[in-house]
């Protein structure tokens, strides 16, 4: 069994200044290791609801905690981890949703040769290094608000804060090469805003590599138990598309990032957090995933290091933000035999049809 819970979530607002990071946490145990570990902490003595950020905060939780997080059942055989930071995901959500969509009809792959990391990594590091942060920040702002709600008024004021920015006297000629990228999208914009399932909640994409990460480590296709939460609850019909695809199985994508549709799962249904002990742990690791990425300056800034330090979130693959150089030159030489997005597009009755 798998249990799904996510933490920092703000839907489409990757603005979020407050909560810079989407993190979701998969739990995988049998009714026996669960019965175990509840015997092990205590949880009966316990007696309530395990919510990581109401634990945190008083000596009797972080008691609670610690025997949680060093229970022997709790290593990379029962949790998977994944985040996303939501700057990021501005820029690679420009290049995803309106660049790739001009690429597209001109003919041109953007995802071959990994030229999407490439243009959205540029994008984020030329402009969080730009001097004019509050113009930089008018621009993330106008794209947001763009796709959250789109009409006349936000599609102009996003092409001309676009514009703006690239002609600022601070923008580098690399920067304004990029930026550049992005003011012929204009003439696909309705075609680029239309599709709302793929839009900026971070929830699909970290599932569906949560789920083809554990597919590829058991070869079982777990039935899926998630929180009563609005994320899972607003994309459960679209995954469950994407689980009942009428293909044969078949791997897609690039390199180390190849993945299997239809997507490997068993039944998924939505649950209340109380009943289900899992769905607990898996709150208690998102949460302190979360809590262990937001920069603090209180007094937890001790136990922040203290969870930073758990092996459990050292070197978590599943991620979306920043790639590294050699992440990037790597993904730059691989190759598909079958693209992720013409397969979709292709099978799209299969996963749209209601």
């Amino acid at each position: 069994m798998l249990y799904f819970d996510e933490a920092g979530y703000t839907g489409p607002d990757l603005t979020n200044n407050i909560q810079p990071y989407f993190a979701l946490a998969s739990i995988r145990m049998t009714a026996d290791e669960i019965d175990c570990m509840k015997k092990d902490i205590g949880y009966c003595e316990w007696g309530k609801e395990l919510h990581f950020k109401s634990m945190y905060t008083n000596p009797h939780g972080r008691t609670m905690l610690d025997k949680i997080f060093n229970h022997p059942l709790m290593d990379d055989n029962h949790v998977l981890p994944s985040f996303a930071y939501k700057r990021y995901c501005i820029y690679a959500n420009i290049v995803n949703i309106l660049v790739e969509t001009f690429y597209y009809n001109n003919g041109i792959n953007l995802y071959e040769g990994a030229k999407n990391l490439i243009l959205a990594n540029g994008l984020y590091y030329f402009a969080i290094l730009h001097p004019n942060k509050d113009l930089v920040t008018e621009f993330e702002n106008c794209f947001v608000t763009m796709v959250r709600e789109p009409s006349v008024e936000s599609i102009t004021n996003f092409y001309r804060t676009t514009d703006k920015l690239m002609h600022n006297t601070d923008t580098k000629d690399s920067f304004f090469y990029m930026l550049s990228e992005i003011l012929p999208t204009i003439q696909y914009i309705k075609e680029a805003l239309t599709d709302k399932k793929f839009y900026i909640d971070l929830t699909i994409p970290l599932f569906s590599v949560s789920i083809q990460e554990w597919y590829k480590r058991t070869g079982e296709k777990d039935t899926v138990l998630f929180d009563s939460s609005e994320p899972f609850y607003a994309n459960k019909y679209f995954m469950e598309h994407l689980r009942d695809m009428d293909v044969p199985e078949t791997v897609v994508g690039y390199g180390k990032g190849k993945h299997v549709y239809p997507l490997p799962v068993g039944n998924m249904a939505i649950v209340k957090s109380h009943e289900e002990f899992g769905i607990q742990l898996a709150d208690v690791f998102a949460s302190a995933l979360c809590f262990a990425l937001t920069p603090r300056e209180d007094k937890f800034v001790k136990y922040q290091d203290k969870i930073k330090s758990l092996p459990i979130f050292q070197n978590i693959k599943l991620n979306i933000a920043p790639s590294t150089n050699d992440f990037i030159e790597e993904r730059m030489k691989e190759t598909a035999e079958i693209d992720p997005l013409d397969f979709l597009c292709k099978h799209n009755i299969d996963i749209s049809t209601e």
